[in-house]
C-alpha cells in the first residue's frame, strides 16, 4: 500500500472541497437572488398596482361624495317632488336657478366632468343645461332607470363602465367618439326612508382620457404598462391598446381581489399584477414586460462566474497554507490524548493558540475534561449520599416517641373498657411494625405506603379523640408503581405535629394519587396552621441544596431518596400560607431510571 502525505492529501481534499462548496454555493446563490430579484419585482409591482388603484378610487371618491352630497339635498328634493308631475324640462325659472346653482358649485370647477344632468324617466323630466335634451329612449338611460327603481334606501351610488355618451342630443360628434364612465346616483327622500318615491336620477359623465395622469409615473418612470377594465370585462383605459388580455387572462382578474401570474401578452413575456378597486369593483391591471429581469440577471451571471472562478483559486491558495500551518497543532492535540489515554485527567491543553479552530478545540477538550472529573466526583458523593439517605431511612422506620404514645393511648383505652379501639389501635400497629421491619426492600407499591399511611392515621385519630378527618384518594392505574418506603407517612406525621396540633376545631387531611401521562403525583394537604414565610424559604433552600443532610427523616431525605431513585426529575415541593394550611407534592417521573436507560417502574405482585 502506497503511503501518501499527510499534507497533500488534506490539500486535494480541500480544494475538490472547496472548488464543489463554492460552485454549489454561487449557483444556489444566483438562484436565490435570481428568485428574490423576481420576489421584489412582484413586490414593487404590486405595489404600485395598489397605489394607482388607490389614486383612482380617491378620485372616484370624491364624485361619489359629491354625489351623496347632492342626493341628499332637501332643496332638491323638495324642487323634484313639486315639478316631477309635469312633463318637459324644469321650466320654473326659480327652480330651474336653484338647480343650477347647486350643480355649478359641486362641479363647475371639475374639468373632467364631460356632462351632468338630472332626470326621471317615468315622468320623462329632465334637467339639463337649457341649449341641450337627452333621449330618453336611450338604451343606456333606460337601463340606469331599471337599476335604480329597484333600490330601496336612498344614497345608492353607482359605476358605469366606458360606454358613448349617445343619449344628448346634438352633441359633437368627435366628442362623442370618446367613450365616457358614468356615475350615477339615486334622489330619495332620505329622511324618509318609509317613502318609496324615486324622484329622479342623477347622472356624471366621466371623461376617461383624464385618467392618464394616473397611470403616467408608471408608465414613464418604471416601464409598467397599465389598463383598467370593469366588472363585465369590458377595457375602461389603456396606456397601450395593443398590450391586451385573452380571454383566459380576463377571467383570471375575477378569482380573485389581488394576484399575479406570468403569460405572454403582445408576444413577450409579462409580469400580470392586478388589484381590485374598493369602489367600484373595477380591476386596474399592470403589465411589466420579463426582459427587464433577463438583463439584469444576465449582468448578475457573469459577474458571479467570473468571482467564483477567482475565489476558487484563492481558496486552493489558501487551504494550502492552512494545511501545512494546521498539521502542528494537530500533532500536538494526537499526544496530547495518547497522555489522557493513560488517565491522566489532570492535565489540560493551552487555551489561546493561534487558530481559533485549534482553540475551540482545545478549549472543548478542556471543558471534557472537567465535566467528566465533574461527574466521577458527583458519582463518588451520590453513593455517599445514597448510604447516609439509606441510614436515615432505617433510623427513622419507627419514632421511638410515636411507640410510646401509641402504647399509652393503648393503656388508657383499656383503663376505660374501650375494647374495640385497644382492638383497633393493636391491629394498626402491628401492620405499622410488620410493614416496617419486615419489608426489607427500600421500594415498595404505593398501595403499600398507603395502607401504612391508614394505620398510621387510624392510631393517631384514637389518640386525638376522632378530631382527624382524612381523605385518602388514588388512582387504580397508580397503585402499583414503587415508591420508596415512608416517602408519605413522614409528610401525614409532619401535618399532624406541627400543622394540627396548634388548630383548634376539626383537622383535616387530603392525600391524592394522580397517574398521568408521564409521572406519577402525590399531593398531601392539611388545613393546619401552615409555615411562615422565612421558615418555608428555608425549607426550600434546603431542598434546593446539595451535600450531607441532616440525620432525620425529614422533607430533605424524602427528596434525596425520590432523586437518587428516580432522577433529578423527582421532585418534592412545598406550598403553604401562614394560618391557612400546607400542601406538599410529590412528583415522580415514570419511566426514566438513574442511568438514562428508559424503564417501567410498575411492581407487579
Amino acid at each position: 500500500m502506497k503511503i501518501k502525505s499527510f499534507k497533500t492529501s488534506i490539500i486535494l481534499y480541500f480544494s475538490l472541497l472547496i472548488c464543489a462548496s463554492l460552485t454549489i454555493l454561487g449557483t444556489i446563490s444566483y438562484q436565490t437572488f435570481s428568485r428574490f430579484t423576481e420576489r421584489e419585482m412582484v413586490k414593487n409591482t404590486t405595489a404600485i398596482t395598489n397605489q394607482v388603484n388607490q389614486n383612482l378610487d380617491f378620485y372616484l371618491n370624491e364624485i361619489k361624495d359629491s354625489l351623496r352630497f347632492l342626493a341628499i339635498d332637501q332643496n332638491l328634493i323638495t324642487i323634484l317632488r313639486d315639478t316631477v308631475p309635469e312633463e318637459g324640462k324644469f321650466e320654473s325659472t326659480q327652480d330651474y336657478t336653484r338647480i343650477s346653482e347647486l350643480l355649478n358649485n359641486i362641479f363647475s370647477e371639475k374639468s373632467d366632468i364631460r356632462g351632468y344632468f338630472i332626470y326621471n324617466y317615468d315622468y320623462r323630466k329632465q334637467y339639463i343645461n337649457r341649449t341641450r335634451s337627452i333621449d330618453f329612449d336611450s338604451p343606456f338611460l333606460k337601463q340606469v332607470w331599471k337599476d335604480f327603481k329597484e333600490t330601496q334606501y336612498a344614497l345608492q351610488i353607482k359605476f358605469y363602465g366606458a360606454h358613448k355618451p349617445d343619449y344628448y342630443d346634438n352633441f359633437d360628434e368627435k366628442a362623442l367618439s370618446n367613450n365616457v364612465i358614468t356615475i350615477a346616483a339615486n334622489i330619495k327622500d332620505a329622511y324618509d326612508p318609509s317613502n318609496p318615491n324615486l324622484y329622479g336620477v342623477a347622472i356624471f359623465d366621466y371623461n376617461i382620457n383624464k385618467l392618464k395622469h394616473i397611470f403616467e409615473t408608471a408608465e414613464t418612470q418604471i416601464g409598467i404598462n397599465s389598463f383598467v377594465v370593469d366588472d363585465k370585462k369590458q377595457l375602461i383605459y389603456a396606456t397601450d391598446r395593443a398590450l391586451q388580455l385573452d380571454e383566459d387572462g380576463l377571467n383570471k382578474l375575477f378569482q380573485d381581489q389581488t394576484g399575479y401570474w406570468t403569460q405572454d401578452v403582445g408576444g413577450q413575456k409579462m409580469l400580470v399584477v392586478y388589484s381590485t378597486s374598493a369602489v367600484t369593483g373595477w380591476k386596474t391591471v399592470s403589465l411589466l414586460p420579463f426582459t427587464r429581469l433577463d438583463q439584469n440577471l444576465s449582468v448578475i451571471r457573469n459577474t458571479a462566474l467570473l468571482l467564483l472562478i477567482i475565489m476558487i483559486m484563492i481558496a486552493i491558495l489558501f487551504a494550502s497554507l492552512i494545511t501545512i500551518r494546521a498539521s502542528q497543532p494537530i500533532l500536538k492535540l494526537v499526544n496530547f490524548m495518547k497522555k489522557v489515554g493513560t488517565g491522566n485527567l489532570d492535565i489540560r491543553m493551552e487555551r489561546n493558540t493561534e487558530y481559533e479552530e485549534i482553540m475551540v478545540l482545545n478549549r472543548g477538550i478542556n471543558d471534557m475534561l472537567d465535566k467528566m472529573k465533574e461527574l466521577i466526583d458527583d458519582s463518588i458523593n451520590r453513593q455517599l449520599l445514597q448510604k447516609e439517605a439509606e441510614y436515615s431511612a432505617l433510623q427513622a422506620k419507627m419514632n421511638p416517641h410515636f411507640l410510646y404514645n401509641t402504647l399509652q393511648s393503648i393503656s388508657s383505652l383499656s383503663i376505660l373498657g374501650r375494647n374495640e379501639d385497644i382492638e383497633l389501635a393493636t391491629h394498626s400497629l402491628r401492620e405499622m411494625l410488620h410493614y416496617s421491619l419486615y419489608h426489607m426492600n427500600e421500594m415498595v407499591q404505593i398501595k403499600d405506603e398507603i395502607n401504612a399511611v391508614e394505620n398510621y392515621l387510624r392510631i393517631q385519630n384514637i389518640r386525638y379523640d376522632g378530631r382527624i378527618h382524612y381523605e385518602l384518594q388514588a388512582d387504580e392505574s397508580a397503585l402499583s408503581f414503587p415508591i420508596n418506603k415512608f416517602a408519605i407517612q413522614p409528610i401525614i406525621e409532619n401535618s399532624i405535629y406541627h400543622g394540627l396540633e396548634s388548630k383548634d376545631g376539626v383537622w383535616k387531611i387530603s392525600v391524592v394519587i394522580q397517574d398521568e401521562p408521564q409521572r406519577i403525583q402525590i399531593v398531601i394537604t392539611d388545613n393546619g396552621v401552615g409555615i411562615k414565610p422565612d421558615k418555608l424559604q428555608a425549607i426550600r433552600e434546603e431542598l434546593d441544596s446539595k451535600g450531607a443532610r441532616n440525620g432525620r427523616i425529614g422533607l430533605t431525605s424524602i427528596s434525596d431518596r425520590l432523586a437518587l431513585k428516580f432522577t433529578s426529575k423527582a421532585r418534592l415541593e412545598v406550598y403553604s400560607e401562614w394560618g391557612n394550611g400546607t400542601t406538599v407534592r410529590l412528583i415522580i417521573p415514570k419511566f426514566q431510571s438513574q442511568e438514562g436507560v428508559s424503564h417501567d417502574y410498575r411492581i407487579t405482585d
